[in-house]
């Protein structure tokens, strides 16, 4: 019984100082360049202030939560940004850069190769559409100067496609 009161202090306290962690300097950030033989799925955001308000097509993507390993968090994305459970996932790249809120940015960069096409777009996603890798938006179309376009086609290209 002690033992048990003791772990569930500790926890609380743990759990109380995890979440009083808040870091302005640092952004980790997961994206999934979610491929189904020669298609890519990007995204909209309905609220782009979550996103450097910037408007146009993204890989799905997001911070991480504190102490969220990369490949969980692509996992979540998947889960709630377009309803994709059953995917192979691969990190292909991890990039290091300045972003636009002048934080230093970590990014994890996956491949997903989910088993079906189907899509529920989740809560905050204003589009989810798939696009034949070689007929894409033109790069005004993406966010961020087309960063996105040009990492889903460094990838797709080494990548094999069908799985």
């Amino acid at each position: 019984m002690i033992f048990s009161l003791c772990a569930l202090a500790l926890s609380s306290l743990t759990q109380e100082r995890l979440q009083s962690l808040t870091c302005t300097e640092h952004t980790l950030v997961v994206h999934v360049a979610v491929l189904h033989h020669s298609s890519a799925l990007l995204v909209k955001y309905a609220d782009t202030s979550q996103y450097d308000n910037q408007p146009g097509w993204f890989l799905p993507n997001d911070e991480l939560r504190h102490v969220e390993h990369p490949e969980v968090g692509a996992k979540r994305v998947l889960k709630a940004q377009v309803g994709t459970e059953n995917a192979t996932l691969k990190l292909v790249d991890v990039e290091s850069f300045i972003g636009d809120a002048k934080t230093w940015h970590l990014s994890f960069d996956y491949l997903a190769f989910p088993t079906s096409m189907n899509v529920v777009k989740g809560e905050g996603v204003a589009e989810a559409k798939w696009f034949e890798i070689d007929k894409l938006p033109g790069l005004e179309e993406f966010a961020h100067r087309g960063w996105g376009r040009a990492v889903l086609l460094k990838h797709a290209r080494v990548a094999p496609l069908a799985r």
